[in-house]
């Protein structure tokens, strides 16, 4: 190290000797504790606003406490960053408008809606909200769970066991039968949006609320023409009806079918299950999850009637 950088350092040292004393004491008698932390605050705040200007990295803070470490999902309407609490170290998932949509009503509408919906929902199998934030161009930003991995990769890279499939149809069901007792239908059920924490699928988890709505009502009702993925919403969704929680079922009966699809063996009861689930009239599925999770030879913790 040269002479230079000691040099830079004491005198940064001694700046911030000097600073400290004027926290502590003031000019003539120590500051009451409330005007000491107001003054601490706003040191802080410059200090952040100094690194934002100086990083390398072009890293966002958020509320002065959330660094957006990297984008995760670009979608056509929202963002997910990878974001880390700056006194904790903790990671977390947050979801922002993109900036091209920082003006759109209906999607702010969406998104406190799923903030306020995910806020009810707390279940072993559901990916946790944990709170809203604003951002200081005006956009939501929900703060939720951070899970690394989605299912829709994990069937990218090797084939699941029987095993593996009965778990991940556990945790699916189970997460719906909490979600329909709150009340709700998830309506956008799919690989993309079930997540795990490394290597272990038995932590599986249901993400991504943006268009759940009530027990009975449309899509419609919240000014959205269609809402979902083609390739798993119910018929009765995609003709926008009405919807209950038969509609979840739909979405599950395709996806254990694709699971199905990659799976090194399946017997015969997994498949019947997958059928029985996805029948084009809704009379036709289980009654709802919890029968479902039945069928399947589930455990019956974390469920409740629905």
């Amino acid at each position: 190290m040269t002479h230079d950088h000691f040099v830079d350092f004491e005198e940064i040292a001694r700046r911030f000797s000097h600073l400290w004393q004027a926290l502590n004491h003031g000019a003539d008698r120590p500051h009451s504790p409330e005007t000491r932390q107001i003054l601490i605050d706003r040191v802080r705040d410059a200090l952040d606003r100094g690194e934002a200007r100086l990083s390398d990295t072009g890293s966002e803070i958020v509320a002065n406490s959330f660094v957006l470490e990297a984008l995760v999902h670009d979608g056509a309407a929202t963002q997910v960053y990878r974001a880390r609490h700056r006194d904790l170290g903790t990671l977390h998932a947050i979801k922002v408008p993109r900036p091209d949509h920082a003006d759109d009503p209906v999607l702010r509408k969406l998104m406190l809606r799923e903030a306020e919906v995910g806020m009810k929902l707390r279940h072993p199998h559901i990916v946790g909200m944990q709170t809203v934030l604003r951002l200081a161009d005006g956009r939501p930003a929900l703060v939720m769970e951070w899970l690394r991995n989605r299912l829709a990769d994990r069937l990218q890279e090797k084939p699941l066991s029987p095993d593996e499939v009965i778990s991940i149809m556990t945790s699916v069901l189970s997460g719906l039968v909490a979600v329909h007792s709150a009340g709700f239908v998830h309506c956008d059920l799919s690989p993309l949006n079930l997540l795990f924490a490394d290597g272990d699928l038995s932590s599986l988890k249901i993400a991504d609320f943006g268009i759940a709505i009530e027990t009975g009502c449309r899509h419609g009702q919240l000014d959205l023409a269609f809402a979902g993925q083609p390739d798993f919403v119910s018929p009765e969704q995609m003709a926008g009806e009405p919807l209950d929680r038969r509609s979840d079922l739909y979405a599950a009966g395709l996806l254990l079918s694709l699971l199905l699809r990659h799976c090194d063996g399946e017997g015969e009861e997994l498949p019947a299950l997958a059928r029985r689930l996805s029948q084009r009239n809704a009379e036709d599925r289980p009654e709802n999850a919890k029968a479902a999770l039945h069928l399947l030879g589930g455990p019956p913790e974390h469920t409740a009637d629905a």
